[in-house]
């Protein structure tokens, strides 16, 4: 019976692994990252086939909520990760959440159409926002580097394929690499440069005008 029981979870474990679509198993392996890469803030991708540059945080549309550019990569990006690992970061589309027009991870609906995952937010965006616009700004950037661009439905929804962008996109070149190496390097000196500084400075020292005159 135990030997029975032991070849039977065997089994059903190769089972399970052989079920995993391509899309799930390709994204495991894909590390999200916010970099400074030309002086922008910038989501890229590290992939099984190189580094792939996403999303050039530059656009207006978020100066009114608060959040800079650099806030805003490394939220999304982060989020980006976070759906990433589960599997679920195949479309990129728009919606509305509590009354707010948001940038979701989109899924198929049966029957044709897209809607926004389950606690799949994104981006919650200002009432007065366009979310089709603000999408097809974000991926502006993919498409100029060779990716698949925004699309639109017959419904009128406005669908990004990240997991087909992913598959395809043109990686970014070892020059583009060695660029983002020594922006880092740059910012790490000016940081190491600014703390030495700090320490050099002889310390405060409080008293009484009595002791220090």
């Amino acid at each position: 019976m135990k030997k029975s029981s032991f070849f039977s979870s065997i089994v059903t474990s190769v089972a399970l692994v052989s079920c995993l679509s391509p899309n799930t198993l390709a994204q495991s392996k894909n590390t999200y990252s916010c970099i400074n890469y030309k002086g922008k803030p910038t989501t890229v991708v590290d992939t099984s086939r190189g580094k792939i540059q996403l999303i050039v945080w530059e656009s207006d549309y978020f100066q009114n909520s608060g959040w800079t550019p650099n806030k805003r990569c490394q939220e999304v990006t982060q989020r980006f990760q976070e759906f990433s690992d589960k599997g679920i970061l195949k479309y990129v589309t728009t919606g509305q959440i509590n009354s707010y027009p948001v940038i979701c991870v989109g899924t198929q609906v049966p029957g044709g159409g897209y809607q926004c995952q389950k606690d799949g937010l994104l981006i919650t965006l200002q009432k007065n926002d366009n979310p089709n616009k603000v999408l097809e700004n974000l991926f502006t950037n993919a498409a100029k580097v060779g990716g698949t661009p925004v699309t639109r439905e017959p419904t009128g929804k406005y669908i990004f394929p990240m997991s087909n962008f992913i598959e395809n996109a043109p990686i970014m070149t070892e020059t583009d690499i060695a660029d983002i190496k020594v922006e880092e390097k740059e910012v790490t000196t000016e940081v190491t440069s600014e703390s030495k500084a700090i320490k050099s400075e002889p310390p405060l020292i409080e008293c009484s005008p009595l002791l220090c005159d």
